[in-house]
């Protein structure tokens, strides 16, 4: 389990394995990078945290 924030500081414990795919995007207005996190139920969850994204990536990657 992967513990990561959301846009609306809430905290959300993932499992790797319930996640479709990653998305990364770069807000101009705001500079700074965003990520949209989509899972096999369709929902999905916007985040700005890093490290919690790279971590979910490497639980798919296994």
């Amino acid at each position: 389990m992967i513990q990561i924030e959301d846009s609306n500081n809430e905290r959300y414990y993932i499992n790797p394995k319930n996640v479709v795919y990653v998305k990364e995007r770069f807000d101009h207005h705001k500079k700074e990078r965003w990520w949209k996190i989509t899972f096999v139920n369709g929902e999905q969850l916007h985040t700005t945290n890093e490290g919690g994204v790279q971590s979910i990536i490497a639980g798919m990657k296994r």
